[in-house]
């Protein structure tokens, strides 16, 4: 039920303390309560959105060209969902291992670590069934296929749901500014309005689920107050942050569409299979083919015949049935120390540092985009099936990065990496901080790595794993 915050009762204990009401937070709450757990849920925005709560993700970026970080999200009941385009598919299994070019993106856990949760995450999310990856035949490259049905909004779809069950409470404008660590434990947060007005909630276990950047964030803000009692080791902590760069690569003539399957279908999505990652030294790649319009589709014929009269033949031959095809690409970032989520010196309106994103892409982050590329030209050619046109930026080397268009995927991964190893990491496999036996983090920000797919029921995937695992915790007074 719907509680404001100015009647919370500070008296009042819970089992589970969930902080953000986002894909992530929304649903380790509910996983929660359903087994008659006692969940406060806090979001620090407001029902709808606000300028005055959107105001506190005003941060900075250096680096590599990058969106503005108060536009990215959103900040209000449902989180960054509220403008979620539904498209998803999860982590791929070699997405969970060590990769050759960058070994360090291995996680601690595999993806059989999480399929058990994929039908409902699927449920959830009202995901459309997702059909197997198929190999395309002497060639690299496996297509690959997406839920592209309409987008889920947390807030709209539980909204009746988060008011319906007995033992959850939630509340807004409830803003995280402090947490009290004791012993190997976190006590209680404190959480802020926008009047100033402060409560100090006690429960027996904290989640952190407010997002791909505020995670790191508020760790970081909340350990540098406790004198570092929250994370001992903060080596890693808004550390190896990721993204998921997104571009028009190009444009291609396929004389022979129902190769590729874009005979049928207008938009096909192909990835470099993990053999061809490892021969080629690359990270995962996701290759979008979107067919042009006939218009366009003569206009390229006509180009590529000038250029390659050579060509006239098979142009001619296939004139009737070839197919135009406009590349976009979303690819997988390296894993990097440098790129980070940073407190600045100046505040928000309640206090706490905004942030500063450092995101720089590597040479191997280059290198995998038009090595993917290259493949699939390749192949074309090879096969004397179609050629690719690569856009300007990319067709020659050192690659120059476009600063227009995409740019990327608004998808926040990674700051609170999932470990093993404290030294290496902010969360265990359990997403559990190392150093605090009742603390625990929601998100992607504990993404060892990124692959190529949207996060976002990797996310409830996850989710929903933490939240039966905080329920036998409590059942064991574990936490």
């Amino acid at each position: 039920m719907y509680q404001p915050f100015s009647a919370l009762s500070e008296r009042e204990s819970f089992d589970v303390c969930v902080i953000g009401a986002g894909a992530a937070g929304i649903t380790v709450a509910m996983t929660l309560a359903r087994q008659g757990r006692r969940v406060l849920l806090c979001e620090g925005g407001e029902a709808s959105f606000s300028e005055r709560s959107q105001a506190l993700y005003r941060g900075d970026t250096l680096g590599d060209t990058y969106l503005d970080l108060s536009s990215i999200r959103l900040r209000y009941m449902g989180g960054s969902t509220n403008h979620w385009g539904g498209v998803c598919r999860p982590l791929d299994a070699h997405d969970f291992t060590a990769k050759q070019a960058a070994p360090q993106t291995a996680w601690p856990i595999g993806r059989g670590d999480l399929d058990p949760y994929f039908e409902a995450a699927a449920a959830l999310l009202d995901l459309e069934e997702i059909p197997p990856d198929t190999p395309v035949e002497d060639t690299g490259l496996e297509r690959v296929y997406f839920s592209l049905g309409p987008p889920t909004r947390m807030k709209d779809k539980f909204a009746a749901t988060l008011n319906g069950l007995e033992t959850l409470t939630y509340c807004l404008t409830a803003n995280l500014v402090g947490l009290s660590v004791g012993d190997g434990r976190v006590e209680a947060a404190t959480f802020s309005d926008f009047d100033g007005q402060r409560k100090t909630m006690r429960a027996r276990s904290f989640v952190l689920a407010c997002g791909g950047i505020e995670n790191a964030r508020l760790l970081l803000w909340c350990n540098a107050q406790s004198g570092g009692r929250l994370v001992p080791d903060a080596t890693t902590l808004g550390r190896y942050w990721m993204e998921h760069p997104h571009a028009t690569i190009g444009q291609a003539l396929l004389f022979e569409p129902a190769r590729l399957g874009l005979d049928t279908d207008y938009n096909v999505y192909l990835s470099p299979t993990p053999r061809a990652m490892s021969e080629r030294g690359i990270l995962n790649c996701g290759l979008r083919l979107h067919r042009m319009a006939p218009e366009a589709t003569r206009e390229l014929i006509q180009a590529l015949a000038a250029e390659a009269p050579g060509l006239e033949a098979t142009l001619v031959q296939s004139a009737d049935t070839a197919h135009g095809v406009y590349l976009r690409a979303a690819w997988e970032q390296e894993p990097r120390f440098d790129n980070a989520v940073e407190l600045m010196e100046e505040r928000d309106e309640l206090g706490v540092p905004r942030s500063r994103l450092v995101w720089q892409q590597s040479a191997l982050d280059r290198h995998t985009i038009r090595e993917s590329l290259i493949l699939l030209g390749e192949y074309l050619l090879e096969e004397n099936i179609g050629r690719v046109q690569f856009a300007d930026w990319l067709a020659v080397e050192p690659v120059e990065l476009p600063e227009e268009g995409e740019i990327a995927g608004r998808h926040h991964m990674g700051g609170t990496r999932m470990s093993d190893d404290a030294r290496r990491g902010i969360v265990d496999r359990d997403c559990r901080l190392f150093a605090q036996a009742n603390m625990f983090v929601a998100g992607s920000s504990v993404f060892a790595s990124a692959g190529h797919a949207n996060p976002t029921l990797t996310i409830v995937q996850l989710a929903l794993r933490l939240g039966v695992h905080i329920d036998e915790a409590l059942e064991l007074g574990r936490v």
